[in-house]
């Protein structure tokens, strides 16, 4: 496995735990980082306090994590629907829609750069299909958005 090509955000525990042992350490190791990232929203690996710091520097300096940056925010004072712009580690922009409804908050997400459909409307098409987005990238939409609405998702 490539280090430096992988999202961390994208790969799954079972990954973890492969490429911990395959590090030679303890799977569980794969456990404890896969909920830095996904539940405590870790920015760097040398926030994950429980991990030997040797691993910590190793991690920090063989796979970057990235976490995407809110470039854009609009609100609709209409119904409160709020549109975020992201942007991505190769400089590409994605859009997500946070909808809030009686029963929680539903977040439209995307799960491409741009799109091939040519619907005239969109501004998403103006481009054409750039590319498919990363496992993590589509969940990270859900952690940001989560984290700038100050509330849990429930809807996706």
């Amino acid at each position: 496995m490539n280090l430096e090509q992988q999202d961390p955000h994208s790969l799954l525990p079972k990954e973890w735990e492969a490429l911990c042992t395959g590090l030679g350490l303890p799977a569980y190791r794969g456990r404890q980082i896969f909920q830095w990232l996904h539940q405590k929203d870790a920015a760097s690996f040398l926030e994950m306090t429980d991990l030997p710091e040797e691993l910590r520097r190793r991690l920090e300096s063989s796979i970057p994590i990235f976490q995407m940056q809110l470039a854009q925010k609009q609100r609709s004072t209409k119904d409160e629907t709020t549109k975020y712009l992201f942007r991505l580690r190769d400089g590409q922009c994605i859009e997500s829609v946070l909808m809030r409804y009686e029963y929680g908050y539903s977040l439209c997400i995307s799960s491409q750069v741009g799109c091939r459909m040519g619907c005239r409307f969109c501004a998403s098409t103006l481009g054409g299909l750039v590319r498919n987005l990363s496992a993590g990238e589509m969940v990270q939409q859900v952690y940001a958005a989560s984290k700038e609405a100050g509330g849990r998702i429930s809807h996706v």
